[in-house]
């Protein structure tokens, strides 16, 4: 789907829009969402329209969501409009335009899922983007940040985005177009008015086609991130060496010997988004371990394990059995019945049902645990048997034992055995 630049600005932007498509117009009341309305009005495409009331301006928010109600009635449009307490639900250290934000799109998407639309179109315009991009840039963001919004991104669709707001304003105003004004947005409080208001026509004075440059700009940096990520997956795809759940495993020495920009933006797409977290990834020795906020690396000689996870107190594991037979899935495969005959099937273990106590408990290990290896010399903490089982420091990691309710440990599981739970001829079950 392409919108052309070289058009002006008229209904004509939309002429290559599927007519079969169903799509929801994200509509504030303010001039650019009314002009894309307008443009909508006079196509032939299917659509409805979205209004969000975040509460924040007192009478004038309701003034807004009751004109674009109105204007939308008046027009024989499908409308969906929804209030939302902002201030009340916004989270600790959120911002509320972060909160705003949050709570509009997933609105979006649960209209989208619900009454099947295939794109969600806004009002963004060329304005919009260069403020973006300085945002993006006082922020540090990457090649990705500073390509700024696209036309069609996702199942969104910024028809608008090739347009100023000059341009909007004078289409607006040309075809008598009535509008809502927010006036929030003289205010010097938010970082994006500061750029819109102190910064862009700063920009303009000294080259006034500053925004259309900006705009060619934009493009080029896009094209520059398309390659990269298109090579970055390439780089992914050749170092893959296996993968299960929510664990890859990665050839250590490919990513090592890769160009650095391409090593810099595989580790981003796992959270590591400082260049120094990237170069000590490279040059780590066996055994390091790296973390981010989604995900965990581990450097094991001549690969690179990395596991997807939310790491927190609350995400370790501690399941109780509170009888048998007991099948567990996640996070390992273990089955535990009984029998009045030992089994003999391969990946079996057997310890006498009458010496472990219920229930018993299925979790991580943790530093201090000890327990009696079976045929061992003895009591020997869990962190000693691993190390000397030169178990890597992943496994180690995923390591589980099995308890009974006095907290003394049955198995350590996929490993050894405890002494004190073995079966002896008397034993019954």
């Amino acid at each position: 789907m392409k919108f052309g630049r070289e058009m002006d600005l008229s209904p004509d932007i939309l002429n290559t829009l599927d007519k079969e498509k169903k799509y929801l117009l994200a509509i504030s009341g303010g001039m650019d969402s009314m002009v894309l309305f307008h443009l909508f009005l006079h196509s032939s495409c299917t659509f409805s329209v979205v209004h969000c009331n975040f509460q924040l301006r007192g009478e004038e928010s309701d003034g807004d969501e009751q004109w674009v109600k109105e204007y939308g009635k008046k027009n024989g449009i499908e409308m969906f409009i929804r209030k939302f307490d902002t201030l009340k639900i916004k989270k600790n250290r959120e911002s509320v335009e972060m909160a705003a934000r949050n709570l509009r799109y997933e609105y979006f998407e649960e209209l989208i899922q619900k009454h099947q639309f295939d794109y969600l179109v806004t009002a963004h315009h060329l304005n919009d983007n260069a403020e973006t991009f300085f945002i993006n840039l006082l922020r540090g963001s990457g090649l990705k940040g500073l390509a700024g919004m696209q036309r069609e991104n996702n199942r969104i669709l910024r028809p608008l985005l090739p347009f100023s707001r000059e341009e909007i304003q004078k289409f607006a105003v040309k075809n008598g177009l009535i509008w809502r004004e927010d006036s929030t947005n003289q205010e010097l409080d938010y970082l994006r008015n500061k750029i819109r208001h102190q910064v862009i026509p700063v920009l303009e004075e000294i080259n006034p086609a500053f925004l259309h440059q900006a705009e060619k700009s934009m493009k080029i940096i896009n094209s520059s991130w398309k390659f990269i990520e298109k090579k970055t997956e390439e780089l992914k795809k050749e170092a893959l060496i296996s993968t299960k759940e929510n664990v890859c495993i990665f050839s250590y020495e490919k990513l090592k010997n890769s160009d650095f920009v391409l090593a810099y933006q595989f580790f981003s797409g796992y959270g590591f988004t400082d260049e120094n977290d990237c170069l000590n990834i490279l040059k780590a020795k066996t055994g390091s371990i790296f973390q981010s906020k989604t995900h965990k690396i581990w450097v094991d000689r001549d690969q690179l394990i990395i596991q997807f996870s939310i790491f927190s107190e609350s995400s370790d594991l501690s399941e109780k059995i509170l009888s048998i037979p007991f099948i567990n899935k996640t996070p390992v495969s273990l089955e535990i019945t009984y029998s009045e005959k030992v089994p003999t099937k391969k990946g079996v273990e057997v310890i006498d049902f009458d010496k472990a106590s219920f229930p018993l408990i299925l979790r991580n290990w943790k530093e201090g645990d000890y327990f009696y290896p079976i045929n061992g010399k003895g009591k020997k903490k869990i962190s000693k048997y691993l190390k000397d089982e030169k178990v890597s420091n992943f496994d180690k990691d995923q390591a589980l034992v099995l308890c009974d309710a006095s907290e003394a440990i049955i198995w350590l599981v996929g490993f050894r055995l405890d002494d004190r739970f073995k079966i002896s001829e008397k034993s019954q079950k």
